[in-house]
């Protein structure tokens, strides 16, 4: 489009929609004799009418009200002296509509006394130029990342493209403040995505922020990885004009980041396993090695083989099935079961035809174990903390519980992450669960096989 310009056979100035100028081609340096610097620090206006200067602003500002082209004749001391310069002001209009808002001014202008240039010839530019704006436009809007633009005095946006609103999920447009994008949180901070240190509001300020991976929330809660590079325009005279920021979402690459870390550790965890005999992991042995796992991370051992158990089976199973196949009494098993069902980690489930009662998972995605490391690492997180907060620590030791109160912090947001979802779906499980089997939860600290024909002694023995 500068090059456009450039060619015009008549001085030209574009300006932004206030008026100030932004460019100017090589026909204006010659007739006002200033250099491109001078062009952009001068009042140009007042270089174009330096005789009636109150008269040519009037005009301007009717202009910019009503957004209408106007021609004007003025008195400009050239560098071939005092000639009276002839000048045609046309809006420059966003993505080249007829009806779209004013982003700023094309102003051409012909000394009277010289040979008119050819009409049609700068007819004909000027028709390149507005396809030049259009093809513009559709690049922009065809680009697979995100853009926006921000006006630096307005600190509104100028355009803002169809992906960058698919990526932030928020319906923006060119006027909006950047309240628009207050709501957009980054991190665990909590920090907003325009807040004073973002990468926008650096640009803003006229530097340059690239390459910063940030993680943003959005207003429905679901989270996305940008990676952010943010850049200002700054005209000849130094001024920031805008700010630009680039949004690419990087999410699948974290995804597959973190599938080769989970298979990594899937590995070793597969190794480790193995090194329990070296056998190979049959479904008999799986209910071993879970009970000898699961007592490991503080939990007794027969929960870990009855989750194992129930992982095994598809359909839910007896309270006698569970205690023969774990070679224990049926009291023994329904002790570990009521605080699971307690917990809400599993379903009574009454049979009518036989009215024993059935035991199921509320959900495969057993995460006790990791509920509980959740908390625990919460817990102290706080506990780092707060001995922190309250005590004067030598350097060196507030830097160990430091970094101690990071790793917990860290793994406590990532568990959150995993664990959140699958809680809430699990919550609506049981719900359901107690509506549709309402007289099999028994009441508190009530066996679950009071009353049941099969009830037997706990004689520590297998059932028969």
């Amino acid at each position: 489009m500068l090059a456009l310009i450039e060619a015009l056979p008549s001085a030209a100035v574009v300006t932004d929609e206030q008026g100030r100028a932004r460019h100017v081609n090589a026909r204006w340096l010659s007739l006002s004799g200033l250099s491109r610097a001078e062009s952009a620090e001068q009042n140009w206006l007042g270089v174009q009418a330096p005789e009636d200067p109150t008269a040519a602003a009037q005009t301007w500002t009717q202009a910019r009200r009503d957004g209408h082209p106007f021609d004007a004749t003025y008195a400009m001391h050239t560098t071939s002296g005092r000639m009276d310069v002839q000048w045609h002001h046309a809006p420059i209009r966003e993505g080249g509509a007829p009806l779209g808002a004013v982003t700023g001014w094309l102003c051409t202008g012909k000394p009277l006394l010289e040979t008119a240039p050819d009409v049609a010839s700068q007819e004909e530019t000027l028709e390149h130029l507005a396809l030049e704006v259009n093809w513009l436009s559709d690049v922009l809007t065809s680009l697979p990342l995100g853009m926006l633009i921000v006006d630096a005095r307005t600190r509104r946006l100028k355009l803002i493209n169809p992906q960058a609103q698919r990526l932030l999920g928020v319906p923006l447009a060119p006027g909006m403040t950047l309240l628009s994008l207050e709501e957009h949180q980054t991190g665990g901070s909590g920090a907003s995505l325009c807040g004073e240190n973002s990468p926008l509001r650096l640009a803003l300020g006229g530097l340059r922020k690239g390459g910063e991976e940030l993680e943003v929330q959005r207003p429905d809660g679901s989270r996305v990885l940008l990676r952010v590079n943010a850049a200002p325009i700054i005209r000849l005279s130094g001024e920031v004009t805008a700010g630009v920021m680039m949004l690419e979402d990087v999410s699948a690459g974290r995804e597959t980041r973190a599938q080769e870390r989970l298979e990594t550790e899937l590995q070793r965890a597969q190794e480790a396993v193995l090194l329990h005999g070296g056998d190979p992991v049959t479904p008999e042995r799986f209910l071993t090695l879970m009970g000898e796992l699961h007592e490991q991370l503080g939990f007794p051992s027969l929960e870990g083989r009855l989750i194992a158990l129930l992982l095994l089976r598809a359909e839910p199973v007896t309270l006698g099935e569970v205690a023969e196949a774990l070679e224990v009494s049926k009291v023994a098993v329904s002790k570990v079961s009521a605080v699971m069902q307690r917990r809400g980690d599993l379903q009574v489930i009454k049979s009518f035809s036989s009215r024993e009662h059935l035991l199921a998972l509320t959900d495969h995605n057993y995460i006790r174990d990791l509920s509980v490391r959740r908390v625990g690492s919460w817990a102290i997180s706080i506990l780092c903390e707060s001995l922190l907060s309250t005590n004067n620590l030598d350097p060196a030791i507030t830097q160990q519980i430091r970094t101690h109160l990071e790793t917990h912090t860290r793994v406590a947001v990532a568990l959150e992450r995993v664990l959140s979802p699958i809680e809430k779906r699990q919550a609506l499980v049981l719900a359901e669960h107690l509506r549709e089997n309402w007289d099999a939860v028994p009441a508190p600290h009530e066996k679950l096989d009071s009353g049941s024909p099969d009830s037997v002694p706990d004689t520590g023995k297998g059932a028969q």
